[in-house]
């Protein structure tokens, strides 16, 4: 569909998730263009400018500006790149800054609930902020563009402010975000230990394995409460694991990690 393999395998793996699910219809491909912004596009070079200038115009506030429909973000860990699509098109690729071995970037499907304009200034010019329910966690400019392309956030996004501000024009709340990679981080991390209070991704991702395998009855949330403690005790005792009540190695290791 595609001819650009390199640039645009992961998009073009998710344009198929989108088809299937019926967001995104197939559309007639055009000529890759790499605007000076170091995005990439696949609108003809006139439809570029347009959408520059719409999303300047929405920036200011023109009140005749009406925000795309069935707009969606795909942020993708291990290219370090978030990519938008508008209404029903494969817009825009721009690179990310993602969260750093402690403070991993939480992957799963989200969605915007929150805009500001100029909310603060290691958040560079704009915040856009997702539902994940074990933090505060956005799409955000920075005051630091050296970081992009690196592993480097508390576990945010982290765009060059006028990449956000392209962004900020043409979303709402509401808006899905989908954030793809590992669970544990950035490429090749390792998992750590979990136990009794943890939160977080690593968490979360235990839960829907456990879940999967019929030990953890609740809905998945990246808390560890009681009833993921009883589901890890179950698990360990139905493969024969002593000691402390963790999700430790042997864990990880019979979970499939």
């Amino acid at each position: 569909m595609l001819k650009d393999k390199r640039r645009c395998s992961v998009a073009t793996a998710c344009l198929f998730i989108f088809f299937a699910c019926g967001i995104i219809s197939p559309a007639k491909s055009a000529a890759v263009q790499k605007p000076a912004c170091n995005c990439y596009c696949l609108y003809p070079a006139g439809a570029a400018v347009s959408f520059r200038q719409t999303a300047a115009a929405r920036r200011y506030g023109d009140e005749g500006y009406h925000v795309p429909e069935n707009t969606a973000i795909i942020i993708d860990m291990d290219r370090l790149t978030l990519t938008l699509f508008a209404d029903n098109k494969y817009l825009r690729r721009y690179p990310v800054a993602m969260g750093k071995y402690e403070t991993p970037t939480p992957v799963g499907n989200w969605k915007i609930v929150s805009r500001e304009i100029s909310p603060h200034e290691v958040l560079g010019t704009r915040w856009m902020g997702l539902n994940i329910p074990y933090g505060r966690y956005g799409i955000h400019g920075t005051n630091q563009p050296g970081s992009i392309g690196t592993f480097a956030s508390q576990g945010c996004i982290r765009m060059h402010n006028a990449h956000v501000e392209e962004i900020f024009s043409l979303v709402s709340e509401g808006t899905p975000v989908t954030i793809i990679g590992s669970p544990f981080g950035a490429p090749g991390t390792p998992p750590h230990t979990l136990g009794y209070g943890d939160s977080g991704p690593h968490v979360l991702e235990m839960q829907k394995a456990l879940r999967r395998l019929g030990f953890y009855k609740g809905v998945p949330d990246g808390f560890w409460g009681k009833g993921t403690e009883e589901a890890v005790r179950k698990f360990r005792a139905a493969h024969g694991l002593k000691g402390e009540n963790v999700i430790d190695e042997a864990v990880y290791r019979r979970l499939g990690y």
